[in-house]
């Protein structure tokens, strides 16, 4: 068998087009704050969060170029480290020429094919393996309209393993030997036995394969907002008109590519869908006394269908992505210097993997003394995944610089680990670097109090003698003119 077990999540991502259906969580703000954005995004993001937030903007006008990466994984990375410190390929290779009636094959060789028959088997249906790229940029024009580019690139991968063809049989001069681990032995089977019960046959007839699917949407919408004052605050309502387009794609990957080879020989099927509308509809409640902001958003609430663009290669029908709706809060403090931000999401969202779902819970907090520095930290877990061990997902997120050019750099970390070559990696990574421009002070700001404009005028309690004669000369004349005018 000349194939390799090696396989980077690199050459994964790099393998096709990326995207996902999920929540995902976008924006310097946000990542930093545990994914919360519903009630806190007020700026140019406000498009892809609640656009109702427009209204409560900090800034009179804001923009953003953000580009974040995204990496998730469970139960397939330590096991292909394990797969390739044995050397898969050598091992297999070794025992096909071994192969024959009488004697086995060396120690170490042994010892690998039990350890790789143990890890495949340990592998399981609930492994899988995400990464993604979230680009964006966005404008916020005024405290009522921006507008935005979105690109939601995901690949989602997952190891398919066929637990009933583990057992070490290969074909060798047209002879079936089937290899006894245990006793380091061979001996005569036949092609029955091969078709349903060998290793080799399944991973070279992609019955155990990596099985991918990929996405790459996007969307461009423009975003309106209103409000209204109450007796006990202010009310605003937001839309999203989005152009959106989309292309999807899948593969099937057999097991022992290496990554330099992994363009070579794929069976990969790409669709193009002609574009849709999609809507989103927000809305916020700011309390007037305590600034705290109540938030729910409903993203693609008409379901936008995709059509087929032309014929798909392996019948892809219509795609329609389901609404998802999420609410959250958000709580100013101390003069606006710090906020507290939560949110949830109300239901549960389709991943790129099979029979994966994902629902976010999280929150943060930011700390702004003034407009050039920002340092969040937070914290989010997903409450539906059944594939993915996450743990806590611990964030932070720091922005500095002038207010019309900041940095601002925002990371992710899960505190469960997976190993990959020898080295500890965390289940869960993320992190998104932004240049953001302000200007002007928007609705959310704490307005500074007017001055008195009298105060330059210095009050003195006494006169010097000299401004005492003066005064008098001047009264006695003044007077005199008014006695004159009288006689008249």
């Amino acid at each position: 068998m000349n194939k390799k077990i090696t396989l980077s999540i690199f050459a994964i991502a790099c393998m096709t087009n990326l995207n996902a259906l999920e929540f995902k969580p976008v924006g310097y703000k946000a990542i930093g704050m545990g994914g919360a954005g519903v009630a806190s995004t007020r700026g140019s993001l406000s498009g892809y969060y609640n656009p109702a937030l427009l209204r409560f903007s900090d800034y009179t006008s804001e923009v953003s170029l953000n580009v974040g990466v995204n990496i998730r994984e469970s139960g397939i990375v330590n096991h292909i480290d394990t797969l390739n410190n044995i050397e898969f390929e050598n091992t297999l290779d070794k025992v096909a020429t071994d192969a024959s009636s009488s004697g086995g094959t060396d120690l170490t060789t042994s010892k690998n094919i039990k350890t790789a028959q143990s890890t495949l088997s340990q592998i399981g249906a609930s492994n899988a393996l995400g990464a993604s790229v979230t680009p964006s940029l966005s404008a916020q024009i005024s405290d009522s309209f921006a507008i935005g580019i979105y690109g939601n690139a995901n690949v989602g991968a997952r190891l398919n393993i066929d637990a009933n063809r583990l057992d070490i049989i290969v074909k060798n001069n047209n002879q079936y030997f089937k290899y006894d681990t245990n006793a380091n032995t061979y001996s005569k089977t036949n092609q029955t036995d091969y078709e349903n019960n060998s290793l080799e046959y399944a991973v070279d007839n992609g019955l155990t394969y990596l099985d991918v699917n990929a996405m790459a949407l996007t969307e461009i919408p423009v975003s309106l907002a209103n409000s209204y004052e109450l007796n006990n605050g202010t009310v605003s309502f937001g839309i999203n008109a989005k152009a959106m387009g989309l292309v999807t794609s899948t593969q099937k990957v057999k097991l022992g590519k290496s990554s330099e080879d992994i363009d070579d020989d794929l069976s990969t099927y790409e669709t193009e869908y002609k574009p849709t509308i999609g809507l989103d509809l927000g809305i916020a409640y700011m309390l007037k006394e305590s600034s705290l902001t109540l938030g729910l958003v409903g993203k693609n609430i008409n379901n936008p269908k995709f059509k087929v663009d032309g014929t798909s290669p392996t019948g892809q029908g219509d795609y329609t992505i389901d609404a998802m709706y999420r609410a959250g809060f958000s709580l100013p403090l101390f003069e606006d210097t710090v906020e507290f931000a939560f949110d949830v999401d109300l239901t549960k969202n389709e991943t790129l993997i099979a029979d994966e779902d994902s629902q976010m819970i999280g929150g943060g907090v930011e700390f702004h003394p003034s407009s050039w520095f920002a340092f969040r930290v937070g914290a989010m877990q997903d409450i539906a995944s059944e594939k993915f061990d996450d743990g806590t997902i611990l964030t932070t997120g720091l922005g500095f610089g002038l207010k019309w050019a900041q940095i601002d750099l925002s990371a992710m970390m899960s505190t469960k680990n997976g190993e990959y070559e020898g080295d500890s990696i965390p289940r869960y990574t993320a992190i998104n670097l932004a240049i953001v421009s302000r200007w002007g002070d928007g609705y959310n700001k704490k307005e500074v109090p007017e001055k008195n404009p009298y105060e330059h005028v210095k009050q003195r309690e006494t006169l010097t003698p000299a401004e005492q004669k003066r005064l008098q000369l001047q009264s006695e004349k003044a007077q005199h003119e008014l006695n004159m005018e009288l006689k008249k």
